[in-house]
């Protein structure tokens, strides 16, 4: 025999009551019947946890360190009951991947919409790469993930959020000298310049790789950066050239050193998603979330074409 969570009720009820009667009133079954699993508990760990010589009963020395696991436990299994009825999604505790290259740029604002708008929602982020998060989602690690990949996958549901477009970062005095024109770019122009990628494992890196097909090995110059933002500063220093999403704009903007520069139509871009496990889409409900991402994230991007159209 085994140690039953039922034992364990029954012996933290009469630590509550010090009564067998009342006890047993409180968890709704016999007198006889709750002092049998008090027994039964006692003969399983070998002691005696409660204290019969004393009015109200209490528990022993070692009863006492009994109870606090028997407490943590029935509260662990309390706390399991609670979640299952919870709107996943909505309530209680949601675990979200983001990959690097969206995650500075679109979760600052979003955050504070999803806090007002999901006030039950116990967002937890976590920041990784695309085979990263998608590793953990078929684990079981993350709920959901934000991502710019099509995940051509059975096991995972992908929600397109919004478009992202891509732009052309170069330090401004090169972007003159080479008399490359806004809105008139297109990648065959940028083929002689050194284009700089991200590390590996990133997915703009191969996004970009993809879209310059008429760059060559030796003018992809692949120093291994983590982010964006050192990307845009090896830029500015005229290290070479890069290719920035608009959601990244804010960031560079006002960077006199910078030339940050519309391509040609059809204008190059990324799809933003939500991803998730298919046997959790139906139990997960992302509905407002989703909303949320998809409005934040068309708002910068509308707020980025606007600001660049304006330019003339």
């Amino acid at each position: 025999m085994k140690i039953s969570l039922r034992q364990l009720q029954y012996f933290q009820a009469l630590c509550q009551h010090g009564h067998f009667g009342h006890a047993a009133a409180a968890s709704n079954v016999s007198q006889p019947a709750l002092s049998v699993k008090i027994q039964e508990l006692e003969a399983l760990l070998g002691k005696p946890i409660i204290n019969r010589d004393v009015r109200p009963f209490c528990p022993t020395p070692y009863g006492h360190q009994i109870l606090a696991s028997a407490n943590r436990i029935l509260a662990d299994v309390q706390a399991l009951e609670d979640s299952a009825h919870l709107n996943r999604g909505v309530e209680g505790p949601f675990t979200l991947g983001v990959i690097p290259t969206v995650a500075p740029y679109l979760l600052p604002v979003a955050i504070r919409l999803i806090q007002s708008s999901l006030p039950d929602l116990d967002l937890q982020i976590r920041e990784a790469t695309t085979d990263v998060l998608l590793g953990e989602i078929a684990s079981g690690q993350l709920d959901a993930a934000i991502v710019a990949t099509d995940v051509t996958s059975p096991d995972i549901v992908q929600r397109p959020l919004f478009q992202d477009r891509f732009l052309l970062a170069a330090q401004a005095s090169q972007a003159e000298s080479l008399g490359l024109k806004d809105g008139k770019i297109v990648l065959e122009d940028i083929a002689p310049l050194k284009l700089l990628l991200l590390a590996e494992g990133h997915c703009l890196r191969d996004q970009t790789k993809s879209f310059c097909q008429y760059a060559t090995q030796e003018t992809l110059n692949q120093i291994g950066a983590s982010s964006l933002h050192t990307l845009a500063g090896l830029v500015a220093g005229g290290y070479g050239t890069t290719l920035l999403p608009e959601i990244a704009f804010t960031d560079t903007e006002g960077r006199a050193e910078l030339a940050i520069l519309r391509l040609a139509d059809p204008c190059p871009d990324r799809t933003i998603s939500l991803v998730m496990k298919s046997q959790n889409s139906a139990s997960l409900d992302t509905a407002k979330l989703e909303q949320v991402l998809k409005d934040e994230g068309k708002q910068k991007t509308t707020e980025t074409r606007n600001k660049l159209a304006a330019r003339g």
